[in-house]
């Protein structure tokens, strides 16, 4: 049952993400952009329209999330994430990014020898219809770069050919609307304070 409902969601939201793609867009500074490059974690399909939304989120065709890899020098996020700062320690370093329409995300970088080992990105979204739009928009944008999907118990779970997992649930509680998005080595150590 979960699993025919699975490739029902996915079915309409590739719909829905064709036809938003081929909509001619003004007004949106951000605008489309068709991807096709390949990056170690993933390849993109040709194609694949890159939505105001997630260029706003600042994803790209070759990183995992915002130009930073699992793997890569921890000190590189401090010189490529141009996002806020709000808190550092030892084992992270965690920015946000407040957005035009009020709103934001907190994006969480944690080391292990000095290297990323995973990025846990908490989207704090104003309504139902937004956390609807930005879960169709981010899983067609990680269907293109890491192939179809796994769906179980609310979460959706793509794995890389690195053999990373990217998962993304929707936490929405009453009138707090969001959704959580986690970037780990397939059976990676994530903190207490990423779950």
């Amino acid at each position: 049952m979960i699993k025919n409902y699975s490739i029902i969601i996915l079915l309409i939201g590739s719909f829905f993400f064709q036809q938003c793609g081929n909509k001619n867009q003004t007004g949106n500074e951000a605008g489309d952009s068709t991807v096709s490059e390949q990056s170690s974690t993933g390849s993109m399909n040709a194609n694949v329209a890159m939505t105001g939304r997630l260029a706003a989120l600042g994803l790209t065709p070759d990183s995992d999330w915002r130009g930073i890899n699992l793997g890569d020098d921890f000190a590189k996020v401090k010189t490529t994430e141009k996002a806020e700062l709000f808190e550092s320690d030892d084992k992270h370093a965690g920015y946000t990014v407040e957005f035009k329409n009020l709103e934001s995300a907190d994006i969480l970088y944690y080391q292990t020898n000095q290297q990323v080992s995973s990025i846990v990105v908490d989207l704090f979204l104003n309504n139902r219809e937004s956390v609807g739009e930005c879960q169709r928009e981010l899983g067609s944008y990680f269907d293109a770069r890491y192939g179809p999907a796994k769906a179980a118990n609310g979460v959706t779970t793509w794995t890389s050919k690195a053999g990373h997992q990217i998962t993304l649930k929707d936490v929405s509680k009453g009138k707090d609307f969001g959704l959580k998005i986690k970037i780990a080595s397939n059976g990676g150590v994530m903190t207490a304070s990423a779950k």
